[in-house]
């Protein structure tokens, strides 16, 4: 025995690990073999993990190595699903909608994922600006998920919030009767009837939205009506700051006093007009560019969505600098926006839009050859700069670009050089101040007697104050572009603006430059509204806005950038006379 050796047996082989095979429809019918569907699970579940990580170009590779490569394999239709996330999450809004709604067409009804399908649909939409976002909410499936229902019920209560009180209406009356969806706006509309005095209306109305099947929170909100309890259960919708040097030098400081004004008067309107109010934090010293990075911190402390300000261009590259995110700021006042900065925006910038209108009204009189005259500034070169590029996409050349300094008063040697040139355009893009000097002297120095001119003007030429004080004579006939929209009137909300600064104040609006800050505070409003009051939604929100009717001109964000709709003018005995096209 003690001459044995004890044989040891190695251990059994391990099993083969079991195939992994995803469940779900292929994205297209095929022969596929038992590696291409684990392969197509490995690269499935690797994407997964890659989403999750926040690596989202990774995991849209892998899909997309799926839907080229494996498509026939069982599940490869997942590839749709996580492309979808990932082109959202890259904010390719189109490609992402696309990716969603091929999803949706391959997966079946009875299926967990058809009403995220639907729900991630709506997201993008909305998101993204794509048409039919509201439609969208109203087409996720009454019988999806109960977590899908939630996401539903969030997204239209984004929707609702952000809705005008006429536009609530008419959607309730016009909507599919969804029972989880159509609830939201009407409870939202019966706490809007509650707050302005009709507490008939709003415990009709919230009975209406009981009568459906709303999810809990819509329960209690509707509940609250119908027990009074509205106010005390009332949630700040968002918190918007602003950064206002009402401490600052006189000049400034009036400045800030006018928008202070304007966006207290957009306050007073947006409380009578929504459920849920927006608190408004200024930070009014901060007038130099430590101040207001301080200030921005201060501002993200307080979690706002948006900010209205800085008005100096110097001190909005500073805030814009200072943000630790893209925190949306919106400058009532600022001249040129920071350059390469996303998510500021100014409603009194240069605007592309100006310069592309003037442009064409130029071809369209037939002349193909210009001679301009702007002051030396960053901010008429700028104006200049849009002007040259959509008249050179248009065949138009300039012959000569003649400048003058800032602050010059004198323009004999621009008069001298215009009239050697002896053109058959004449483009003067002039500041709003400057009208009034370089006007006269057009005439003076006999510009306006050169053959067949034609004198083209910026909006400058088209406020009342310059077609009152400047002498008819030199601005008898030319033709200019604006985007005021009445004689008197600055924008289609103007006489609303006018009316409401006058209830709020109790006396007669002071100066225009007020409107600035009400339509500031007014786009920032609605965008904090339709955004969820965080920063992200906010400026989605923004991107978003088309067509808004201000009180200083019709609003869109073109390309990051704040336009208005201009039309062609001629100005005939101190008159405006739009051109028909």
């Amino acid at each position: 025995m003690s001459g044995c050796t004890v044989r040891e047996f190695p251990p059994p082989p391990p099993p083969p690990p079991q195939a992994i095979v995803l469940e779900g429809p292929p994205i297209r019918q095929g022969v596929f073999t038992q590696e291409q569907a684990e392969a197509t699970a490995r690269l499935l579940l690797e994407a997964e993990e890659l989403l999750s990580e926040g690596r989202v170009d990774e995991a849209l590779d892998r899909a997309v190595q799926v839907e080229e490569n494996y498509s026939e394999s069982p599940g490869s239709s997942l590839a749709l699903w996580v492309s979808a996330q990932a082109l959202r999450a890259l904010e390719d809004w189109i490609e992402a909608e696309e990716a969603t709604e091929a999803y949706a067409d391959l997966i079946s009804a009875e299926s967990a994922a058809y009403g995220s399908a639907y729900l991630l649909r709506a997201e993008v939409r909305r998101a993204g600006n794509l048409a039919g976002g509201i439609e969208a909410v109203f087409e996720i499936p009454a019988e999806a998920e109960e977590t899908d229902l939630l996401g539903a019920e969030s997204l239209a209560t984004l929707w609702a919030s952000g809705l005008a009180t006429a536009e609530l209406r008419d959607l309730i009356v016009e909507a599919p009767r969804h029972p989880r969806v159509l609830p939201v706006f009407v409870t939202e509309l019966a706490v809007r009837r509650y707050l302005t005095g009709d507490e008939s209306e709003a415990s009709m109305l919230a009975s209406e939205a009981l009568a459906m099947s709303p999810g809990p929170e819509i329960v209690d909100r509707a509940t609250n009506v119908i027990e009074g309890r509205v106010v005390e259960q009332l949630e700040v919708a968002a918190v918007i700051g602003g950064i206002l040097p009402v401490a600052g030098s006189p000049a400034v400081s009036r400045l800030a006093q006018e928008i202070s004004e304007g966006i207290e008067v957009a306050l007073a309107v947006d409380e009578g007009e929504f459920s849920r109010p927006i608190r408004f934090v200024p930070i009014e010293d901060a007038t130099n560019p430590v101040d207001v990075a301080s200030a921005v911190q201060v501002l993200e402390g307080d979690q706002v969505a948006g900010v209205i300000g800085p008005l100096q261009e110097g001190l909005l590259v500073a805030a814009a600098r200072s943000r630790s995110a893209q925190l949306p700021m919106l400058s009532p006042t600022a001249r040129l926006l920071p350059q390469g900065a996303q998510g500021v925006f100014s409603l009194n910038g240069i605007d592309p839009g100006a310069g592309e209108a003037l442009a064409a009204l130029v071809l369209t009189r037939g002349i193909h050859d210009v001679v301009v005259l702007h002051a030396a500034s960053a901010e008429m070169e700028e104006e200049l700069r849009w002007f040259r590029e959509a008249y050179a996409r248009g065949g138009g050349t300039i012959e000569r670009a003649v400048t003058y300094p800032p602050g010059a008063t004198g323009f004999r040697l621009q008069m001298g050089e215009i009239l050697s040139l002896n053109p058959r355009g004449l483009v003067l893009l002039l500041p709003p101040g400057d009208v009034e000097l370089v006007a006269p002297q057009v005439a003076f120095y006999g510009v306006d007697e050169i053959p067949d001119l034609t004198v083209f003007g910026n909006q400058s030429w088209t406020s009342d104050r310059v077609l009152q004080s400047v002498q008819a004579r030199s601005t008898e006939g030319v033709f200019a572009i604006t985007s005021w929209v009445g004689e008197g009137e600055f924008g289609p909300g103007w006489n609303t603006f006018v009316q409401a600064y006058e209830e709020h104040f109790q006396r007669s609006i002071r100066l225009p430059t007020s409107a600035l800050g009400y339509d500031a505070a007014r786009v920032l409003l609605r965008a904090a509204r339709q955004g969820g009051g965080t920063p992200d939604g906010t400026l989605q929100a923004l991107r978003r806005i088309q067509g808004f009717p201000g009180a200083t001109g019709f609003l869109s964000v073109v390309d990051g950038r704040i336009r208005r709709s201009f039309v062609a003018v001629r100005i005939e005995n101190r008159r405006l006379v739009l051109l028909t096209p």
